[in-house]
Formats: structure tokens, sequence, C-alpha cells
């Protein structure tokens, strides 16, 4: 005979608890920044700054004089300019971290090595 098992009790069998709050902060706190990495947040921050004084100082042309069509009469905020800066240093940042990633990894790996040979 086929036996009937409740769906719910099933669940309640094969359910596992969600991590705490408390273990989620805790695996995220004793992570370790290499230099590489500290160098791509920072250069991350500075370029955010960079791009929004950039758009500013060096604004585009609103609209232009019917006579004179390289005067300016309204400028705008620039940005195609921001958005260059801010893609450039997303790039640049991208492959430090991952360099800082790969090195703390190959590190993490090496340290495993050396206590298993002793």
């Amino acid at each position: 005979m086929i036996s009937s098992m409740n769906m719910f009790d099933e669940i309640d069998t094969l359910r596992t608890d969600l991590p705490k709050l408390k273990s989620i902060t805790d695996e995220f706190v004793k992570h370790e920044y290499n230099s590489y990495q500290i160098i791509a947040l920072v250069i991350m921050t500075i370029g955010i700054c960079v791009g929004v004084i950039f758009g500013n100082v060096f604004p585009a042309c609103g609209s232009t004089s019917g006579l004179y069509s390289n005067t300016c009469l309204t400028t705008e905020f620039n940005f195609s300019l921001t958005i260059a800066i801010w893609m450039a240093t997303f790039l640049i940042c991208v492959f430090l971290y991952g360099m800082g990633t790969i090195i703390s990894l190959l590190t993490e790996i090496n340290k495993n090595l050396h206590k298993k040979t002793k």
C-alpha cells in the first residue's frame, strides 16, 4: 500500500533554518582586504568624485548662438564625460580588486599546503 505523506510534514523534515544575521555579519567582518583591494576601493571613491567634478568643470553646450555657432548660450552638466570617467574607473577597480582576490586565494592555498606538509 502506498503511504500518503503530508506535504507539510515532508517540508518540516527537509527544512533547514536560514542563517542568522549575526553569522552573516561575522563572515563579512572577518574578511581581510589586501593592498590591491584597498587601492581599488580608494580609486573607486576618488573616481566617483572626479567624475562629478569634471562633469561640472567641463560642461556641455546646451544651446548655441545662431550667429556665432561657436558660442554657447547655456551650459549643462556633462553627463557623457561623467559616465565615461565612472566606467573607466569601474573597469580599473574591477581589475585591481580581482587581482587582489586572486592573490588572497593563492595565499590561502599556500597556507593550507604548508599546514598539510608540517
